[in-house]
């Protein structure tokens, strides 16, 4: 069952890494986001399977710039819609 799990985040990471190279600063961020998301769900998942203690300490240092990319990114997209 595990490997069904890992499969479909791996379709899902390889989709983001597909939207991230169609180009455009808004692709690029939402693919940037669904690959991130099925990295840190693959290490939950092999810290949950296997234990390998850092796989959460990675996990956070991974989707925690993430948030903050885009709350600075739709900031900028604010500015710049309103001149």
């Amino acid at each position: 069952m595990i490997w069904l799990i890992y499969a479909c985040l791996s379709i899902g990471l390889l989709a983001g890494v597909i939207v991230v190279l169609r180009g455009g600063p808004e692709n690029s961020l939402i693919g940037l986001n669904v690959a991130t998301i099925c990295a840190v769900t693959g290490l939950v998942g092999l810290d949950k399977f296997i234990g390998i203690g850092f796989a959460q300490d990675i996990a956070f240092f991974l989707i925690f710039p993430g948030v903050f990319g885009v709350l600075i990114f739709s900031r900028f997209v604010k500015e710049v819609q309103n001149g």
